[in-house]
């Protein structure tokens, strides 16, 4: 007799799974979209045999042939998918597509396993989140725009905001239902210990009730709902929330019942992935959106997760609160203030956390994020604190495997205490919300280059000129130039080594030329200090627009100048004004604007500091002799000299 338990542990849930992809695509070469279609309806069946029959039906039986197996699976899948509490997932007249030896091969695979038993026992295991890792893998995902938020970080923001039973949930961009299912867990758990009276089967009927009443999801493609309908199905929970829609469009649905759900006003709490990628181009949808139009009365296309930001505002109740997963361009970019206005007339900002840079790379992007939490009021205080902080470890690593190192309990401890250390008045939060620019080490630096009680400060814009001469390569095609990279300065020796080209060689159709004695300054990730004179024999070469070429005034020494811009201190300056989602660069604009201390005897200081350069020379100079005489001596006792 069979023996049914639950998957282990996640690895043997992936193991299997991969064997059963490995039948489909063997027996029809499905694509990765088709396969993950015919394996969710079969593992919909064995759902629905588990919980009818205890799976009785879906296990082989002895001396059964692939045919009598198979017909019989298409029964089941035909019962479940017209059967009250499973219907509505699939279409009415599907079915499944796979043949009679891939049906049986696939269910000897998951015979001896329970989908029930897995979902209530895996350490909270997205069983279909899962399957899309193994299955559908990155690029059906960034075809679509989704990148799912790791259950790390999901936790972390459900447990952050400490949500209540009696509150309503919505998730307008749900994918896979990873955050309404959070909620049913943590909920869950928050039962079992404050009512251990209770029953197993009390409190599955009470979240299963909880998960009907409270719990609202929509998502634009119709196969993730379908996913997101079946992961709440297989965690115990009802689906009726979760709707195939336009979140941006909510309020001319033909479904009535989601117009009256997502009415303004009614939602008590909201948590949202919205898609990083693409621009919202219709005018019907932007004309709809204060952020959809230019602050003239005419749309102008934004990025969604724009769009998103102001329709969660808008169905939130009076004091009800959001968690939302954003790009860093939102808390940063210039052109994306009038954003950051708006939810500062509308929202009180509760806390803004800021993940690691890698974090979302296991999701498939290498989009730098930032976690923002507000309260929807009225009537917005002028004085309240922000609870700001940078986080280092979240509980998995940049590959996604977990890890014990998780600052996320800590932090919510930081949050509800009020913890000193990262409260930041409001009245002192400027064009920025970006949590790196509002720390206290970080305030620190900019305090340095904002105020010198020894010594006057300037901006470099006072110092000299940002010089701007632009060179399209193009129009002279077979005319050699030295082309000046980011990665042709050497930030340790300080030196340049162009790539010498033709100008129809260049990649570029907008460079700048640069004059010997200039400072080029690498705006993109400055943290590398790549900060150079250019030498004589670079005079007229042309660089990209990456550098800023600073040209000073006479009575300016060089020398000093160039090794301020260099200094630890100034570097994590430019560092703390980095803008932008993937690799971080300072705006021209800000760099200009930076002050740097200008003591009346500068020039001395430039004089010694070109000595020290140049001693520095003289002995990096004589470390390579010696290294070189090491190897010539290790040389000639190997080969017998």
């Amino acid at each position: 007799m069979t023996t049914i338990t639950r998957f282990p542990n996640e690895y043997e849930l992936q193991k299997i799974v991969q064997r059963c992809h490995n039948v489909l695509w063997e027996r029809h070469g499905f694509d990765p979209t088709q396969a993950f279609d015919e394996f969710s309806k079969l593992l919909f069946v064995k759902l629905y045999d588990e919980i009818t029959m205890a799976g009785s039906r879906t296990v082989p039986q002895r001396g059964e042939s692939a045919e009598q197996f198979a017909a019989r699976t298409h029964w089941l899948f035909d019962q479940a998918n017209s059967s009250l509490g499973f219907m509505d997932i699939f279409p009415h007249d599907d079915e499944i597509k796979v043949d009679d030896l891939a049906i049986y091969e696939v269910f000897r695979q998951l015979q001896n396993y329970s989908l029930l038993e897995t979902t209530s026992q895996v350490d909270g295991a997205d069983v279909k989140g899962t399957i899309y890792e193994n299955i559908i893998g990155n690029t059906f995902r960034g075809e679509l725009g989704q990148f799912f938020t790791h259950r790390s970080i999901v936790e972390f923001m459900v447990r952050f905001i400490d949500i209540e039973e009696s509150q309503i949930v919505y998730d307008p961009a749900c994918g896979s239902g990873g955050f309404l299912i959070m909620c049913a867990k943590i909920i869950r758990d928050r039962i079992r210990r404050t009512q251990p009276g209770l029953s197993q089967d009390e409190i599955n009927q009470r979240i299963k009730e909880y998960s009907q009443h409270c719990l609202i999801g929509t998502e634009i493609n119709e196969r993730t709902a379908r996913v997101a309908r079946l992961n709440l199905l297989m965690h115990g929970l009802d689906y009726s929330g979760i709707f195939t829609a336009n979140a941006l469009k909510i309020d001319v649905s033909d479904d009535e019942r989601l117009r009256s759900l997502l009415d303004k006003g009614n939602v008590d709490v909201v948590f949202a992935n919205p898609p990083f990628a693409g621009y919202e181009k219709d005018p019907t949808v932007l004309a709809r959106y204060e952020l959809g139009q230019n602050g003239q009365g005419r749309v102008s296309s934004v990025t969604r997760e724009v769009l998103f930001i102001e329709r969660i505002v808008q169905v939130l109740r009076e004091e009800g609160m959001a968690g939302i997963v954003l790009p860093q361009g939102i808390f940063t970019n210039r052109n994306l203030a009038r954003v950051r206005d708006h939810i500062k007339r509308h929202a009180k900002i509760l806390a803004v956390i800021e993940l690691p840079d890698w974090a979302f790379i296991p999701s498939g992007t290498s989009v730098r994020g930032s976690l923002l939490f507000i309260q929807k009021l009225s009537q917005v205080p002028a004085e309240y604190d922000v609870f700001v902080k940078k986080i280092n470890s979240i509980g998995f690593n940049s590959t996604g495997r977990p890890t014990e190192e998780n600052d996320f309990p800590e932090t919510i401890r930081e949050f509800h205490s009020k913890d000193t250390r990262y409260l930041v008045p409001i009245t002192e939060v400027g064009d920025r919300l970006d949590a790196k620019f509002y720390l206290p080490e970080n305030r620190q630096v900019i305090a340095k280059f904002r105020s010198n009680a020894k010594h006057r400060l300037v901006r470099l814009s006072e110092i000299g000129s940002f010089h701007s001469e632009k060179v399209n390569p193009h129009n002279t095609p077979e005319a050699e130039f030295d082309l000046i990279e980011t990665g042709c300065v050497d930030p340790k020796t300080l030196t340049i080594s162009p790539k010498r080209i033709k100008g129809h060689e260049s990649n570029y159709t907008s460079l700048r030329r640069v004059r010997s004695g200039d400072i080029l300054i690498s705006r993109r990730r400055p943290y590398r200090g790549a900060i150079v004179v250019v030498p004589p024999g670079l005079d007229g070469a042309l660089a990209i627009s990456e550098f800023s070429v600073l040209r000073l005034w006479e009575g300016y020494d060089p020398n000093y100048v160039v090794e301020i811009l260099r200094s630890p201190q100034f570097v994590r300056l430019m560092t703390i004004y980095t803008t932008g989602e993937m690799s971080g660069r300072i705006a021209e604009k800000d760099l200009r604007r930076l002050q740097i201390p200008v003591p009346a005897d500068h020039h001395r200081l430039g004089t010694e500091f070109k000595k020290l350069r140049q001693r520095i020379a003289e002995l990096s100079e004589l470390m390579r002799a010696q290294e070189q005489r090491i190897t010539k001596m290790c040389s000639e006792v190997i080969e017998g000299h």
